[in-house]
């Protein structure tokens, strides 16, 4: 059973890894389309040349609300099926900035109006709200501090920690994920790594239930499946206690 969980975790694993390298593929090609399209030659152009396909070719209308998976559409995705709210056209935006060498990340905020945007990295060090959604709620570039001057929204996070159930523990957490802030918003790229993950852990599992009981083997200990056959062939005495690991 150990080792049929082992196999399957493996080739999803080998399956997920595989949509993933299309995805990637997919997005990369329409992130430079639109780059070159737009003649953006600086990290600010790039960043509104994308921001602002997504928000003509990408709308949530006749998406419903209820009854989405917990990993969501990924980027490839949205932009082929042209839906998606907030937070997916948000996924998108990461993952093409990032195929075009522009660092980005989600931000989650909250208060009156719920909302989901990424801050992405223009220059050597300015950061800005880039809302691609279709209406934008933020229309221009801002910084964060900025746009938390606004009456409908009073904290900001990078994790969801409305869908963790977690709010109530923190409030305005923004951790810079660097380079983990693309790959999070993959989500063949993170059932890859759960698969891969499970099928670690059950080998490893299994392998170190074989070491305990060789190592017990070798002091002399028996495990109740072999006594009453070792007893037989007069090996153990057939009221010594057994081990069972």
């Amino acid at each position: 059973m150990a080792a049929a969980i082992v196999a399957a975790a493996f080739v999803g694993g080998i399956r997920e890894s595989l949509l993933e390298r299309d995805d990637s593929r997919y997005v990369r090609a329409v992130a430079r389309r639109v780059v070159e399209e737009a003649h953006a030659t600086d990290d600010r152009a790039r960043v509104i040349a994308l921001r602002d396909y997504l928000r003509t070719h990408v709308n949530a209308v006749g998406l419903p609300l209820e009854g989405r998976p917990f990993l969501r559409a990924g980027a490839a995705d949205t932009l082929r099926s042209g839906k998606g709210y907030c937070g997916d056209v948000t996924r998108a935006f990461v993952v093409m900035a990032d195929a075009v060498g522009i660092r980005a990340q989600r931000i989650n905020l909250s208060g009156t109006a719920q909302h989901v945007v990424a801050e992405a990295h223009v220059g050597a060090r300015e950061e800005v709200i880039v809302d691609a959604s279709n209406p934008p709620a933020i229309v221009d570039l801002e910084p964060l501090f900025t746009v938390m001057r606004r009456p409908e929204f009073d904290d900001y996070y990078t994790l969801n920690l409305k869908r963790l159930r977690m709010t109530w523990l923190v409030t305005h957490l923004k951790v810079d994920l660097g380079p983990l802030s693309s790959w999070t918003e993959r989500p063949h790229a993170v059932s890859a790594f759960l698969c891969f993950l499970l099928a670690v852990l059950v080998a490893a599992a299994i392998g170190l239930r074989a070491l305990v009981r060789w190592l017990l083997h070798r002091r002399g200990w028996v495990h109740v499946s072999n006594q009453q056959a070792l007893a037989e062939r007069g090996l153990v005495p057939v009221d010594s206690p057994p081990c069972s690991t």
